[in-house]
């Protein structure tokens, strides 16, 4: 899944040329029961959020991956909503870069707001 985080804005950002070592710093502290996979019938992911634990019993959306090739069929916004059922009335975080438009419409539908930078 992290193929999909190639050609995107956040890319870029820091030192890791293909998001693996960001996304393994968040997996240490992963909520697996409120993070989801969403797979395609052959039993590949095509989907997935992760949740990981924050501070004062609060829990951060850590990353939303879609394949490429499954972009725009609402399985970011579907996996994000599926990490917020479990997750009930706790507070819940996500952290966008500045510029990642799909992140900040798919998490403003789902009722977060802009609060600031980080």
């Amino acid at each position: 899944m992290e193929r999909a985080y190639a050609g995107t804005i956040d890319e870029s950002l820091g030192d890791n040329s293909d998001g693996a070592v960001e996304i393994a710093g968040w997996r240490e502290r992963a909520v697996p029961e409120a993070s989801f996979v969403a797979i395609k019938d052959d039993g590949v992911p095509v989907a997935a959020s992760l949740v990981a634990e924050g501070t004062d019993n609060t829990y951060w959306i850590a990353y939303v991956i879609t394949d490429p090739g499954w972009k725009g069929r609402g399985l970011g916004t579907a996996v994000v909503a599926a990490s917020l059922g479990v997750l009930d009335d706790a507070a819940v975080f996500a952290g966008v870069t500045d510029g990642n438009t799909p992140s900040e419409r798919l998490l403003t539908s789902l009722g977060f707001v802009r609060t600031g930078p980080a």
